[in-house]
């Protein structure tokens, strides 16, 4: 069977969505290599992951140059090359060419749900694609039930249309000995944008910080995103710049040597369809602070300290019973290696491959 993924969303740093393709794609290769023909179509730039990949003649510097790349050279390309099945693992597809034995990942409806989050012109550009796409594509992977019920109910998908595929988790890079922060710290994980809600997590940090003049510091670990601006505003507002450490884009090995150190983590997201560092953080035995939000009371329901993103207070007293060693809370803690090992990737990929196989009529 010949697989075709477009896996253009993969930059240097493999972050996101470019994470889940990377660590899919890495299992189903070493699974079925020498059944499938798989290729994944990537920039020049991208480093080697190991997997047969076809590049394109151009770096595509910026998430609007590869979408109009995707919109109007891919499906050219595509079809020059030949395939069984053409998955598109970050929600949309070209639109104006209907190509044939489509499978599309949609990981998330938040343009959809929270709008607000992005710039008008780019939350209607992401419906009418995403609407687009998954109306054309012969089947749809989500990471949770919560995604697929999303689909149901905004896009009215017929669920049959919908398969639940929920992501893996494995041990990215080698902890290194020493710590790269001095613990003990809180830690969070993810790109500053507003979803993130990491401006709610700074106002519980306040409200704890003002309490315990030595509570121990809050390392943010993130590329910047859009609106990022109102996040690291917001630390100085709140006189909070000797104690918040913005350590922007950190290396595989870094952000397993954060992991490792770290006191909890703490992840009050408005929105998400899976939440991997949460599952990441789970797997480190890490004390998780986060909200029921989308997939995440899937991913944490047995492990974490839920509260809300606007209940600052809630975020506070959740740091608190971390730091303090909450028997109870540190007791649900301990089961987040075991649940974590539930989530494999050579699972992910057994599963891609039977919705490949039943696109592409090979079943």
């Amino acid at each position: 069977m010949r697989v075709l993924v477009n896996g253009l969303v993969i930059d240097r740093e493999a972050a996101g969505v470019g994470q889940y393709v990377t660590q899919l794609l890495d299992a189903y290769y070493r699974l079925y290599q020498d059944e499938d023909d798989l290729r994944v179509i990537v920039t020049p730039d991208v480093p080697d992951f190991g997997v047969p990949r076809l590049t394109v003649d151009r770096r595509l510097g910026s998430s609007m140059a590869r979408l109009y790349y995707e919109q109007t050279r891919l499906a050219g390309l595509m079809r020059e090359t030949g395939y069984d099945v053409a998955h598109f693992p970050d929600y949309q597809m070209p639109v104006r060419s209907r190509l044939p034995r489509t499978v599309v990942t949609v990981h998330d409806l938040v343009a959809f749900l929270y709008p607000q989050f992005f710039e008008k012109q780019r939350a209607l550009l992401k419906r009418v694609l995403m609407g687009r796409s998954v109306s054309r594509a012969d089947c749809i992977i989500v990471p949770s039930r919560a995604t697929k019920e999303d689909l149901i109910q905004v896009l009215r998908v017929p669920p049959e249309r919908i398969r639940i595929i929920p992501h893996g988790v494995k041990h990215r890079g080698t902890p290194r000995p020493d710590p790269l922060v001095p613990p003990p710290y809180f830690l969070a994980v993810g790109t500053v944008e507003p979803r993130k809600n990491f401006i709610g997590l700074l106002r519980g940090y306040r409200e704890l910080a003002a309490l315990h003049s030595d509570v121990p510091p809050l390392v943010i670990a993130g590329r910047m995103g859009w609106m990022y601006e109102e996040t690291l505003a917001t630390v100085s507002r709140l006189g909070l710049d000797r104690q918040v450490t913005f350590l922007r884009y950190v290396s595989e090995d870094d952000l397993a040597t954060l992991y490792r150190h770290a006191l909890a983590f703490v992840y009050p997201s408005f929105y998400e369809g899976f939440g991997l560092p949460v599952l990441e953080a789970m797997a480190y035995g890490l004390p998780v602070i986060t909200t029921r939000r989308g997939g995440l009371a899937e991913v944490a329901e047995e492990v974490a300290w839920f509260t809300e993103p606007h209940d600052f207070a809630g975020i506070a007293e959740g740091l608190l019973a971390a730091w303090q060693g909450d028997p109870q809370f540190l007791a649900r803690a301990a089961q987040g290696p075991a649940v974590a090992a539930r989530y494999r990737w050579e699972d992910a990929a057994q599963k891609t491959r039977e919705v490949y196989q039943e696109v592409g009529g090979t079943v």
